[in-house]
């Protein structure tokens, strides 16, 4: 399952009249369509603050499509397969992607980390499910982390999404989460002008291969 995109919050900010502030919304990650891996989700920036993107799931398609540990990132990805161990997360921004398990029965893999929980490890019976996200003060959840796909030939449960956006894992493939960089509260200046840009969210694959990671 692909890890949810670093949480960061902070009260406010005196921003000066006059001026220019960027701020950027990293897009989701990508998921292949034909067996291959997910990437990282991209990071999020507002002045100084910086939320890192969410990790891919770990991933292993057919030949001749590589096996890719999960990866790092606000939240970690989920490990599947022979790569089983889940990605780390980001102090102080998320937690760890669940291990996956490969015993010669099971091929099943971790969900990815949430905001305020780490995902699952899989087991002999069932693939992880996501981390869950923290809830900001307007009581909405953020952050979830994808719950981890099965391999699709033995009939073991998938993970399920964690709280705050998380996606279901399916059948070889992971779900993916949401991610969030958040603030209370800004005073801005008149007869300024704001740039917002809104990455797009990422796509589960529909024939294999890992989900796409937080926002």
């Amino acid at each position: 399952g692909g890890g949810a995109g670093g949480y960061l919050s902070y009260v406010s900010e005196l921003l000066s009249k006059s001026t220019n502030y960027s701020v950027t919304i990293g897009a989701g990650g990508t998921a292949s369509t034909t067996g291959g891996s997910g990437t990282n989700g991209s990071n999020s920036i507002f002045r100084s603050y910086t939320s890192t993107g969410g990790g891919r799931g770990a991933s292993y398609g057919p030949n001749p499509y590589p096996l890719l540990a999960a990866g790092n990132g606000g939240s970690g990805g989920g490990g599947f397969y022979a790569s089983l161990a889940g990605g780390t997360g980001t102090a102080g921004q998320g937690n760890d992607g669940g291990d996956g398990i490969s015993n010669g029965t099971a091929y099943n893999a971790g969900g990815g980390g949430g905001a305020s929980a780490a995902g699952q490890d899989a087991t002999s019976t069932a693939s992880g499910n996501g981390g869950n996200g923290s809830t900001w003060v307007n009581s909405v959840t953020y952050a979830g982390g994808g719950g981890g796909g099965e391999d699709g030939a033995r009939g073991f449960a998938a993970g399920t999404g964690g709280t705050g956006g998380g996606g279901n894992g399916g059948t070889t493939s992971g779900g993916g989460a949401g991610g969030y960089l958040s603030y209370v509260s800004e005073l801005l200046s008149k007869s300024t002008n704001y740039s917002v840009t809104i990455g797009a969210g990422g796509t589960a694959s529909t024939t294999g291969g890992s989900g796409t990671n937080g926002s």
